[in-house]
């Protein structure tokens, strides 16, 4: 770097993505927090639901996720995105080393409480017996590792480095293995989360288009893996280039701000197509389009005119979601009378269908367990 003749030095001063990192943080983080309110407004005029679980972990995941950006932003305003030689050592990398910290911490708790409120709207929606296990050991595996990744970036290096703030005279674990590590094992537990219900919509006695269509729609997580990727290739392009890490680092910054900015969105999009049907009504699906959902209910008289997306709320607790015009009971294969509970699909293909089944529940009440009109 001394044989640097004035030009060169001149055009690595140009060179600052942090202008880049700060832009793409902000415009991400405006999009969470769009998406979330329009979700929890959503849920609340048009489905008439009280929140839930998923929706405080939502709320959650969103401040955390403020504050991780609060932080990589002050970051970028410290010198993070320019050339480390143009930083001041070893004063002008303390508060570049302050705000990575703070901003890994709360990064991780974001991501975690995430992919909480995905598995909660899961719990909501699936009440098939055969989800519930796995469904809780996923929970327990994305709340161990969050609370591992916490733990991990504090301890890192010690002294740690929000206390002192030192770039010397420290230490800490092998770096890179770490940050390997952690991303490698952040994308398991997408692919887990998103994966998660894959197989009991698939095994649904319904037309494939349809399936498909709910896989889709359910399992849209799948789209933050690629950009964990991204990030990690970032991470790979920063430990090859350890000596100017303050330049290096920028990507790795902002392709964590989109990661987890993203999930939240993502995490989003199921709530919202109630609000999609109401300003746009030809996004729902009409007149011989299907329309399924997954209960814990469904025997009796069902009644019922649906459109769109929606949670409905349930004798038992919980969701339905439902696409099209009207609904039917239809059994999944090989499920015996005393299974059938919490297996009922519902499919819109007429609209009106009775299933009667005096003994178990009346005309009326089947009525209101199938869909509750709001």
């Amino acid at each position: 770097m001394d044989q640097l003749t004035a030009d060169q030095l001149a055009a690595l001063a140009r060179e600052d993505k942090g202008p880049l990192t700060k832009s793409i943080v902000i415009a991400f983080t405006v999009l969470s927090y769009m998406a979330v309110s329009l979700r929890l407004f959503a849920r609340m005029r048009y489905i008439g639901l009280q929140l839930g679980w998923e929706d405080y972990t939502i709320v959650v995941s969103l401040a955390t996720a403020t504050v991780a950006s609060v932080f990589q932003v002050l970051q970028a305003d410290a010198g993070n995105g320019k050339h480390a030689i143009f930083i001041e050592f070893p004063e002008g990398f303390r508060p570049i080393l302050k705000y990575l910290f703070w901003s890994i911490i709360f990064y991780n708790i974001s991501l975690t409480f995430t992919k909480m409120s995905i598995l909660f709207q899961y719990s909501r929606i699936f009440t098939v017996r055969k989800m519930r296990i796995p469904l809780h050991i996923v929970m327990a595996m994305c709340i161990a590792w969050g609370v591992t990744t916490v733990i991990i970036a504090v301890y890192t290096c010690e002294p740690i480095p929000a206390k002192e703030g030192e770039p010397k005279q420290s230490s800490c674990v092998e770096g890179p293995i770490i940050w390997f590590i952690n991303a490698a094992i952040n994308i398991l537990t997408d692919l887990l989360v998103a994966f998660l219900p894959v197989k009991v919509i698939w095994n649904l006695q319904i037309a494939k288009r349809p399936k498909i269509a709910l896989i889709i729609i359910l399992t849209i997580g799948w789209f933050v893996c690629v950009v964990s990727i991204l990030r990690l290739h970032a991470l790979a392009i920063l430990v090859a280039n350890l000596r100017d890490t303050t330049y290096y680092s920028a990507p790795v910054a902002y392709w964590s701000s989109i990661e987890m900015n993203l999930a939240i969105v993502c995490a989003s999009l199921p709530a919202l197509k109630p609000l999609m049907v109401k300003i746009l009504p030809g996004f729902s699906s009409r007149g011989g389009s299907n329309s399924y959902g997954l209960g814990t209910d469904g025997l009796g008289k069902s009644k019922s005119m649906t459109h769109g997306i929606r949670s409905t709320a349930r004798r038992a607790g919980a969701d339905d979601i439902e696409l099209g015009s009207s609904s039917h009971v239809v059994r999944p294969d090989k499920s015996s009378d005393d299974d059938i509970l919490g297996k009922n699909i519902y499919v819109s293909r007429h609209f009106e269908q009775h299933y009667d089944d005096s003994s178990r529940v009346s005309d009326s009440e089947s009525q209101k367990d199938l869909v509750v009109r709001h």
